[in-house]
Protein backbone atom coordinates (compact mmCIF):
# COMPACT_ATOMS: atom_id res chain seq x y z
CA UNK A 1 0.00 0.00 0.00
CA UNK A 2 1.33 3.58 -0.50
CA UNK A 3 0.70 6.48 1.33
CA UNK A 4 -0.25 9.52 -0.81
CA UNK A 5 -2.08 12.73 -0.75
CA UNK A 6 -4.88 13.58 -2.96
CA UNK A 7 -4.75 16.74 -4.49
CA UNK A 8 -8.23 18.35 -6.86
CA UNK A 9 -7.49 21.19 -8.81
CA UNK A 10 -10.38 22.45 -10.74
CA UNK A 11 -10.68 25.45 -13.27
CA UNK A 12 -13.16 26.92 -15.22
CA UNK A 13 -11.07 25.88 -18.62
CA UNK A 14 -8.23 23.64 -19.24
CA UNK A 15 -6.23 23.78 -22.78
CA UNK A 16 -3.35 20.95 -23.42
CA UNK A 17 -2.16 21.71 -27.01
CA UNK A 18 -1.82 18.23 -29.19
CA UNK A 19 1.69 18.14 -30.79
CA UNK A 20 2.24 18.44 -34.63
CA UNK A 21 -1.11 19.96 -34.81
CA UNK A 22 -0.81 23.47 -36.87
CA UNK A 23 -3.95 26.15 -37.81
CA UNK A 24 -6.58 24.31 -35.68
CA UNK A 25 -5.76 23.71 -32.30
CA UNK A 26 -6.65 20.74 -30.77
CA UNK A 27 -6.55 19.99 -26.66
CA UNK A 28 -5.41 16.59 -25.11
CA UNK A 29 -8.31 15.32 -22.51
CA UNK A 30 -5.68 14.49 -20.61
CA UNK A 31 -2.35 16.49 -19.87
CA UNK A 32 0.78 14.37 -20.04
CA UNK A 33 3.34 14.44 -17.41
CA UNK A 34 5.42 17.29 -18.25
CA UNK A 35 2.23 19.28 -17.56
CA UNK A 36 2.19 17.86 -13.81
CA UNK A 37 5.82 18.22 -13.36
CA UNK A 38 5.24 21.70 -14.13
CA UNK A 39 2.51 21.77 -11.61
CA UNK A 40 4.51 20.90 -8.81
CA UNK A 41 6.88 23.44 -9.92
CA UNK A 42 5.11 25.98 -9.40
CA UNK A 43 3.62 24.78 -5.98
CA UNK A 44 6.94 24.84 -4.52
CA UNK A 45 8.36 27.82 -6.53
CA UNK A 46 11.05 26.51 -7.96
CA UNK A 47 11.73 23.76 -11.16
CA UNK A 48 11.10 20.17 -9.79
CA UNK A 49 13.25 17.63 -11.35
CA UNK A 50 11.36 14.10 -12.46
CA UNK A 51 14.27 12.46 -10.34
CA UNK A 52 12.66 13.96 -7.35
CA UNK A 53 9.30 12.19 -7.36
CA UNK A 54 9.28 8.87 -6.27
CA UNK A 55 5.81 8.42 -8.23
CA UNK A 56 2.56 10.18 -9.14
CA UNK A 57 -0.72 9.29 -10.47
CA UNK A 58 -3.54 11.21 -12.00
CA UNK A 59 -6.79 11.22 -13.28
CA UNK A 60 -8.64 14.54 -15.79
CA UNK A 61 -12.51 14.79 -15.68
CA UNK A 62 -14.42 17.72 -17.44
CA UNK A 63 -17.39 18.46 -18.34
CA UNK A 64 -17.24 19.62 -22.58
CA UNK A 65 -15.20 20.44 -24.81
CA UNK A 66 -15.69 23.65 -26.48
CA UNK A 67 -13.87 26.20 -29.20
CA UNK A 68 -12.85 29.72 -29.55
CA UNK A 69 -11.25 32.45 -31.64
CA UNK A 70 -7.80 33.41 -30.83
CA UNK A 71 -5.58 35.94 -32.38
CA UNK A 72 -1.82 35.22 -32.71
CA UNK A 73 0.61 37.83 -32.77
CA UNK A 74 4.15 37.07 -34.36
CA UNK A 75 7.14 39.47 -33.95
CA UNK A 76 10.08 39.74 -35.01
CA UNK A 77 13.38 40.46 -32.97
CA UNK A 78 16.63 40.01 -34.91
CA UNK A 79 18.94 40.81 -32.01
CA UNK A 80 18.45 40.27 -28.39
CA UNK A 81 18.93 44.40 -27.81
CA UNK A 82 16.19 45.52 -31.07
CA UNK A 83 12.46 45.60 -30.00
CA UNK A 84 10.29 44.25 -31.24
CA UNK A 85 7.69 44.59 -33.84
CA UNK A 86 4.90 42.51 -34.97
CA UNK A 87 4.98 41.00 -38.44
CA UNK A 88 1.63 39.52 -38.37
CA UNK A 89 -1.59 38.52 -37.49
CA UNK A 90 -3.74 35.14 -37.44
CA UNK A 91 -6.64 34.25 -36.11
CA UNK A 92 -7.29 30.17 -34.99
CA UNK A 93 -9.29 28.12 -33.95
CA UNK A 94 -8.45 26.53 -30.39
CA UNK A 95 -10.48 23.96 -28.76
CA UNK A 96 -10.67 23.84 -24.89
CA UNK A 97 -11.90 21.57 -22.00
CA UNK A 98 -14.69 23.02 -20.05
CA UNK A 99 -14.76 22.79 -16.40
CA UNK A 100 -12.11 20.22 -15.78
CA UNK A 101 -10.63 18.23 -13.09
CA UNK A 102 -7.44 17.47 -12.33
CA UNK A 103 -6.80 14.78 -9.68
CA UNK A 104 -3.47 14.60 -8.26
CA UNK A 105 -1.76 11.61 -6.02
CA UNK A 106 1.72 12.30 -4.79
CA UNK A 107 3.46 11.25 -2.23
CA UNK A 108 3.18 12.88 1.05
CA UNK A 109 5.45 15.25 1.35
CA UNK A 110 4.40 17.24 -2.12
CA UNK A 111 1.23 17.95 -0.12
CA UNK A 112 2.31 21.17 2.13
CA UNK A 113 3.42 22.69 -1.20
CA UNK A 114 -0.47 22.51 -2.09
CA UNK A 115 -1.89 24.56 0.59
CA UNK A 116 0.06 27.44 -0.61
CA UNK A 117 1.08 27.21 -4.08
CA UNK A 118 3.92 29.93 -4.63
CA UNK A 119 3.16 30.57 -8.58
CA UNK A 120 -0.36 29.82 -10.06
CA UNK A 121 -1.22 26.68 -10.64
CA UNK A 122 -2.25 26.32 -14.75
CA UNK A 123 -3.86 23.51 -16.27
CA UNK A 124 -2.61 24.82 -20.11
CA UNK A 125 -1.97 28.56 -20.89
CA UNK A 126 -2.12 31.56 -18.81
CA UNK A 127 -5.44 31.88 -19.07
CA UNK A 128 -6.37 28.20 -17.14
CA UNK A 129 -6.10 29.29 -14.18
CA UNK A 130 -6.89 26.45 -11.33
CA UNK A 131 -7.99 26.48 -7.80
CA UNK A 132 -6.77 23.66 -5.25
CA UNK A 133 -10.57 22.05 -4.42
CA UNK A 134 -9.36 19.45 -1.88
CA UNK A 135 -6.59 18.30 -0.12
CA UNK A 136 -6.99 15.08 1.24
CA UNK A 137 -4.83 12.15 2.87
CA UNK A 138 -5.62 8.56 0.24
CA UNK A 139 -3.90 5.23 0.35
CA UNK A 140 -3.27 3.81 -2.94
CA UNK A 141 -3.40 -0.42 -3.35
CA UNK A 142 -1.64 -2.58 -5.88
CA UNK A 143 -3.94 -3.52 -8.41
CA UNK A 144 -3.75 -6.04 -11.37
CA UNK A 145 -7.00 -4.88 -13.16
CA UNK A 146 -9.59 -2.48 -13.22
CA UNK A 147 -11.42 0.40 -15.05
CA UNK A 148 -9.69 2.92 -16.08
CA UNK A 149 -10.96 6.45 -17.65
CA UNK A 150 -9.22 9.74 -17.77
CA UNK A 151 -5.69 8.59 -17.80
CA UNK A 152 -2.80 8.35 -20.08
CA UNK A 153 -1.70 4.91 -21.08
CA UNK A 154 1.88 3.81 -22.10
CA UNK A 155 1.87 1.97 -25.29
CA UNK A 156 2.54 -1.18 -24.29
CA UNK A 157 0.02 -0.94 -21.79
CA UNK A 158 -2.39 -0.23 -24.65
CA UNK A 159 -1.08 -2.54 -26.77
CA UNK A 160 -1.20 -5.69 -24.07
CA UNK A 161 -4.77 -4.43 -23.45
CA UNK A 162 -6.07 -3.67 -27.18
CA UNK A 163 -7.52 -0.57 -25.62
CA UNK A 164 -9.71 1.79 -27.83
CA UNK A 165 -6.87 4.49 -26.76
CA UNK A 166 -5.97 8.14 -29.09
CA UNK A 167 -2.05 7.23 -29.38
CA UNK A 168 0.50 10.36 -29.23
CA UNK A 169 4.06 11.14 -28.59
CA UNK A 170 3.88 12.93 -25.70
CA UNK A 171 6.60 15.25 -23.39
CA UNK A 172 7.75 13.72 -20.22
CA UNK A 173 9.72 16.73 -18.77
CA UNK A 174 10.92 19.95 -20.22
CA UNK A 175 14.34 21.91 -19.20
CA UNK A 176 14.15 24.82 -17.14
CA UNK A 177 15.82 27.57 -18.90
CA UNK A 178 14.61 30.59 -20.73
CA UNK A 179 14.68 28.42 -24.30
CA UNK A 180 12.86 25.17 -22.71
CA UNK A 181 14.41 22.15 -24.41
CA UNK A 182 12.42 18.59 -24.75
CA UNK A 183 13.75 16.36 -22.27
CA UNK A 184 12.31 12.73 -23.47
CA UNK A 185 9.01 11.61 -25.02
CA UNK A 186 7.02 8.43 -24.89
CA UNK A 187 4.02 7.31 -27.27
CA UNK A 188 0.75 7.19 -24.81
CA UNK A 189 -2.74 6.22 -25.36
CA UNK A 190 -4.99 8.93 -24.18
CA UNK A 191 -8.16 7.48 -22.21
CA UNK A 192 -10.57 10.47 -22.89
CA UNK A 193 -13.39 10.37 -19.59
CA UNK A 194 -16.11 11.22 -21.48
CA UNK A 195 -15.89 7.57 -23.55
CA UNK A 196 -16.74 5.76 -20.18
CA UNK A 197 -14.40 3.35 -18.37
CA UNK A 198 -12.41 0.75 -20.45
CA UNK A 199 -11.34 -2.51 -18.56
CA UNK A 200 -7.44 -2.85 -18.26
CA UNK A 201 -4.99 -5.73 -17.16
CA UNK A 202 -1.85 -4.37 -16.31
CA UNK A 203 -0.37 -6.17 -12.91
CA UNK A 204 3.03 -3.92 -12.52
CA UNK A 205 0.89 -0.73 -13.33
CA UNK A 206 -2.36 -0.21 -11.33
CA UNK A 207 -3.24 0.86 -8.12
CA UNK A 208 -6.40 1.86 -6.72
CA UNK A 209 -8.31 4.17 -4.61
CA UNK A 210 -11.25 2.50 -2.90
CA UNK A 211 -12.57 6.00 -1.00
CA UNK A 212 -12.98 7.30 -4.83
CA UNK A 213 -13.51 4.10 -6.35
CA UNK A 214 -10.99 5.04 -8.77
CA UNK A 215 -8.27 3.18 -10.59
CA UNK A 216 -5.06 4.55 -12.25
CA UNK A 217 -1.74 4.18 -13.73
CA UNK A 218 0.79 4.43 -11.22
CA UNK A 219 4.46 6.70 -13.07
CA UNK A 220 7.11 5.61 -11.12
CA UNK A 221 10.89 7.64 -10.97
CA UNK A 222 12.40 4.04 -12.18
CA UNK A 223 10.12 4.62 -15.41
CA UNK A 224 10.58 8.29 -16.30
CA UNK A 225 14.28 8.71 -15.75
CA UNK A 226 15.32 6.34 -17.78
CA UNK A 227 13.16 7.63 -20.87
CA UNK A 228 14.96 11.50 -20.17
CA UNK A 229 17.71 13.47 -22.04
Amino acid sequence: MLPAVRVVLTAYTASFRVPSFVGYQLTLPVPPLSTVYGLLSASVGRPVEPQEVAWLAYQCLYDAKATDLEAIVTVDRPKPGDAARVTGRNILQREFLVFPRLVLYLPPEWGEAFRRPRYPLLLGRTQDVAGVETLTTATLVPVAAGPVQGVLLPLEVVLQNSAPAWLHNLPLAFSQEAQRRLRGMHIFGVLDAQRGPVPITAPEWLVGDETQNVVLPLYQREWVTPRLA
